[in-house]
């Protein structure tokens, strides 16, 4: 096989084989973006008829009352949030308790794929080379009829750990390790086409490919389409999302000081955790000299996050580099419209003109089209009811789970 096996990116679930799959999915924190992801993936898979479970760390941050899914506290990780103000000999030791907790997790969890004999695991972001090593022994560990597939957020896991300058990890041992993984992984999803090909790209030796997408957060805001309109609100930005390097936080400072400069009522809020790549006194020292600007560092409670969006106008992404975002997906739930920067594959998600603007990854760049949206709310409005109809149309969870399973299946029959 090579990577040219690729299941279509519009599949719908139409095998003459219909038997009901067991399903599981692994996501070892157990809140946050990538947990939330896999949530709504399996409700999605559960509802098509198929039996799934969510293993996950202590405490989930979130229920199902969905049949057929099941959210078990199987691992004895942490949950993710703002790792601030600590000193540099605490972070050292703590990593190296978590990569002894990980390493048991993963234990745990070969022993239970070899003893339950699942038709699907699905495997998150390989984030570390530990992650990569247990994947290919979950891989050689699994019995016969067991699929092993991964979801690659990031072709190439972002380094968040601030010991490099580079945005993507780069050295030796973590590509010697995701090569070996990517290798014996039966099926690797990915949210788009422009991430598909970069895995591609980087990865000859993955052997197959499903384009699934990203599904929308409708499920955990049921009244959003009872937000009131951009146009309600003050121009307000909001950034929301983990503060990490890659994510340019530092440029969005700058060009929001010149978008007060010419707008002198606009403010900016920026709220999510903190990694431990970003310079948190920097950021810190640099907000306070711009009026308007608001930081909320810290994890942000699913509960707090629809009135988060819904006092903006506009939402931020001044990202660096970036694949798909999930952030779009919610800020389209809220009806709000995008000020993006164009890079990777935003453009599969931010319809320029239509559902948000794409912008150039510079402080002026990003100002001007800041400054678009937040001079018209009649624009701001429009795009972001754009948004909402666009996530409604395409962005479902239930063609999502459907792609999936075409994938699912193509993997099991070979």
């Amino acid at each position: 096989m090579t990577a040219s096996n690729t299941v279509g990116e519009t599949s719908n679930e139409t095998s003459a084989d219909q038997t009901p799959l067991t399903i599981v999915l692994v996501e070892f924190l157990p809140s946050g973006g990538m947990f939330q992801f896999n949530f709504m993936l399996g409700e999605a898979l559960a509802s098509l008829g198929h039996q799934v479970t969510l293993l996950t760390g202590p405490e989930p941050e979130l229920s199902t009352n969905v049949p057929g899914f099941t959210v078990r506290s199987f691992f004895p990780t942490w949950h993710p949030g703002a790792d601030t103000g600590e000193a540099n000999w605490f972070r050292k030791v703590r990593r190296v308790w978590r990569a002894a907790r990980l390493t048991y997790s993963w234990t745990k969890l070969v022993r239970h794929v070899r003893s339950t004999r699942p038709d699907v695991v699905q495997l998150g972001e390989m984030r570390f080379a530990l992650d990569s090593y247990f994947a290919v022994r979950l891989a050689k560990k699994r019995r016969p009829g067991t699929v092993i597939a991964e979801v690659a957020h990031n072709p190439t896991p972002y380094d968040v750990s601030g010991d490099h300058d580079s945005v993507e990890k780069s050295d030796p041992v973590t590509m010697r390790a995701l090569r070996a993984a990517y290798r014996a992984f039966d099926l690797v999803l990915t949210l788009g086409p422009g991430p598909r090909d970069d895995l591609v790209k980087a990865y000859p030796e993955v052997q197959r490919t499903a384009v699934i997408g990203h599904g929308e957060y409708s499920t955990f805001a049921p009244a959003a389409a009872q937000t009131p309109g951009a146009s309600t609100t003050p121009p307000r930005v909001v950034f929301f999302g983990t503060w990490t390097r890659y994510k340019n936080i530092p440029m969005l400072l700058s060009a929001f000081a010149k978008v007060r400069a010419e707008m002198p009522t606009a403010e900016l809020v920026v709220a999510g955790p903190v990694m431990a790549d970003l310079d948190l006194d920097a950021v810190t020292k640099q907000a306070a000299e711009i009026p308007g600007v608001q930081l909320k560092p810290g994890y942000v409670a699913m509960e707090d996050v629809p009135g988060l969006f819904a006092g903006a106008r506009v939402v931020a992404l001044p990202y660096e580099i970036v694949n798909i975002s999930g952030v779009v997906h919610m800020a389209y739930t809220f009806a709000r419209p995008v000020v993006a920067t164009d890079v990777g594959s935003m453009r599969d998600v931010v319809l320029a003109g239509e559902t948000g603007l794409l912008a150039q990854p510079t402080p002026d760049g990003f100002a001007e089209a800041l400054l678009a949206l937040l001079s018209s709310p009649a624009d701001a409005e429009r795009m972001g009811i754009a948004g909402y109809r666009f996530m409604k149309k395409e962005l479902s969870w239930e063609s999502a789970a459907e792609r999936a399973v075409a994938g699912f299946r193509s993997a099991l029959a070979k």
